[in-house]
């Protein structure tokens, strides 16, 4: 019969509580479970570790043998479960992310990080910049960001689509004073295309591509400069259209949206730290009054 390493443990408790109703009290179990579990740790050993008396107990030779080889093994190893337990309910040690590199560049994602960090002083941020899944356990990240056009590397991660993005096309006034405007998707073939790699398949095959970056603020700084029309997220664009440093164009197509998926392993045995961050993505990538 196998030997229970719970029951080895209640053993050691009772031995120096110094008997089985006050191992049962200290632990908040029943007396008679912890009497039973002795009495099946006793017959997987094939051997009498107690003499039981009214009022207390005593080791026999073999219950003495056995508690001074497995005291403070056991002990030790409590300690471990504990203090893993401990670290896993503290707000403290190392948080690794994964993001792409149009939103570290983001002032949305600086002010979640300068918030996190403020509140949670004590965590040390690591912040990779990562264009595709990772396998997050073998890379030892904790969380990824990536938008929805990408393969997840697996499937078995927790997968939750956060804040869409709608995009839409935009010019500066000075390109389409040059260049004029497109009147529909087929005057595009005409004119230079700025996109990202996200959203190139939202357009038709054929357009003059003279710009694919990973980088939106690039993407949105070439548009400004007269480069070309840029398919961009709308709330990226919309200070500069207000501003009237950029135009929209084609405003009556819809275009597919750019979504944000947070990727972790698994739900259970999260940190606390972990969990906060989460948490805070979820509050801040699920309001889209707040810009790029």
């Amino acid at each position: 019969m196998k030997v229970s390493m719970d029951d080895l443990y209640l053993f050691v408790l009772t031995v120096r509580h110094g008997g089985i109703s006050a191992a049962a009290k200290a632990y908040s179990l029943q007396r008679s479970k912890v009497s039973r579990r002795l009495q099946e740790l006793e017959k997987a050993l094939g051997s009498q570790l107690l003499i039981r008396t009214t009022r207390h107990i005593e080791l026999t030779e073999n219950g003495r043998l056995l508690y001074e080889q497995v005291n403070q093994p056991l002990t030790m190893a409590n300690q471990a479960v504990n203090l893993l337990e401990n670290r896993q309910k503290e707000l403290q040690g190392v948080l690794r992310i994964a993001v792409p590199a149009a939103l570290i560049t983001s002032s949305m994602f600086a002010e979640l990080i300068d918030k996190y960090t403020v509140c949670f002083p004590n965590v040390l941020l690591e912040i990779q910049h990562c264009q595709e899944s990772i396998d997050l356990k073998r890379d030892n990240i904790d969380l990824q960001l990536l938008p929805n056009t990408l393969k997840i590397v697996n499937e078995d991660y927790v997968q939750q689509t956060l804040l869409p993005f709608p995009c839409c096309l935009v010019a500066s006034p000075d390109y389409i004073a040059t260049h004029g405007a497109p009147k529909d998707l087929a005057n595009l073939m005409d004119h230079r295309i700025l996109v990202s790699r996200y959203n190139s398949t939202a357009l038709a095959d054929g357009l003059m591509i003279r710009l694919c970056s990973d980088d939106l603020r690039l993407i949105h700084h070439m548009a400004k400069s007269a480069h070309g029309i840029a398919l961009l997220p709308t709330i990226l664009v919309r200070e500069a259209v207000t501003a009237g440093d950029l135009v929209n164009v084609l405003s009556g197509e819809r275009f597919p949206e750019i979504k944000l998926t947070l990727i972790y392993p698994s739900r259970e045995y999260l940190p606390e730290k972990t969990r906060a961050m989460i948490q805070l993505l979820r509050e801040t990538f699920t309001n889209d009054s707040v810009a790029l």
